[in-house]
C-alpha cells in the first residue's frame, strides 16, 4: 500500500508527492511519540503526544488522497481508451491523428431480384405475393 514506484508513469506527479509528505508526517509522528517519552525538561508530553496523533491523522490523509487520485488517474485512462475503441469501431471514423477515411461510392443498383419460393412455404412464413401496378 505505501509503495513508491518512480519508473509508473501513469501516476501522477502530485499523488507522489502527497505520498512522500504523508510517509514523512507518519516518521513525525514516530519522532513525536519519541520525544513524548523522552523525560526531557523542554519537551511538555502533552503537546509532543497530541502533535503526534495529529501527524498520524494527516499523513493518513495524504496518503489515502495520493492513492485517490492514482486510481483517478487509471479510471481516466480507461475511459479514455474505451471511448477510442469504440471511435475506431464506428464506420467511417478514423482514429485520433490520422487523416479521414475516404467516402465509399453507393454500390451501383442492379436490377430487381426475383426470389420464388413454393406458395406453401409462403404461407407459412406470412408472405403476400406483391400486387402489380395497374
Amino acid at each position: 500500500m505505501l509503495s513508491i514506484d518512480p519508473d509508473r508513469p501513469d501516476t501522477p506527479a502530485i499523488a507522489r508527492i502527497l505520498t512522500a509528505l504523508g510517509l514523512l508526517c507518519l516518521l513525525g509522528s514516530v519522532g513525536g511519540m519519541i520525544l513524548a517519552f523522552s523525560r526531557l525538561p523542554w519537551v511538555n508530553p502533552i503537546y509532543a503526544l497530541s502533535g503526534a496523533a495529529g501527524a498520524i491523522l494527516i499523513g493518513a490523509m495524504m496518503i489515502g488522497q495520493a492513492k485517490s487520485i492514482e486510481l483517478l488517474a487509471l479510471v481516466s485512462a480507461r475511459v479514455k481508451s474505451r471511448f477510442a475503441i469504440e471511435a475506431a469501431i464506428k464506420p467511417g471514423a478514423a482514429p485520433a491523428g490520422l487523416p479521414p477515411l475516404p467516402e465509399r461510392r453507393p454500390m451501383p443498383v442492379q436490377g430487381e431480384r426475383v426470389i420464388t419460393i413454393p406458395e406453401e412455404v409462403a404461407r407459412r412464413q406470412g408472405v403476400t405475393r406483391r400486387r402489380e401496378p395497374i
